[in-house]
């Protein structure tokens, strides 16, 4: 199994930073390769669809989340990423003054080199990390 990790310090408050990332179906309001979201729910499951800016979509399922610890999981049901068994944390906790965003996951890749689906998925997360930073300093 493959994994990547970011993290990141930011200069606003975990809650207001939180307020913003947890709202699963709405990622395309902060992450910069997302030009449409939505979410709904499916037997059970919350699920986000995903428009990237080619057309290409993604569907994602959220497996946990927990407003008391600042994190949620979730995992790829579909998408035209180079990965397969994806599974990912968001978590948003208060650091000097600010806030301290990590996202991880793990996967195997699919189709691709483990090098490639490896630097798909960490410019993905330093992308959106990178538009939280630039939007909370």
């Amino acid at each position: 199994m493959l994994e990547v990790r970011r993290e990141e310090t930011l200069g606003t408050d975990a809650q207001t930073v939180w307020s913003l990332v947890s709202d699963f179906g709405n990622i395309a309001d902060w992450h910069p390769a997302c030009s449409a979201s939505s979410q709904d729910t499916v037997g059970g499951e919350v699920r986000r669809t995903i428009v990237v800016g080619d057309g290409a979509r993604l569907i994602e399922k959220l497996d946990s989340i927990d407003h008391n610890a600042k994190s949620f999981s979730y995992s790829i049901i579909e998408g035209p990423l180079p990965v397969e068994n994806y599974s990912s944390t968001v978590t948003v906790a208060d650091a000097d003054g600010g806030s301290r965003i990590t996202w991880s996951g793990s996967f195997d890749a699919k189709d691709a080199p483990d090098e490639r689906a490896k630097h798909v998925v960490a410019g993905i997360y330093e992308a959106g990390i990178g538009a939280l930073k630039k939007r909370f300093g």
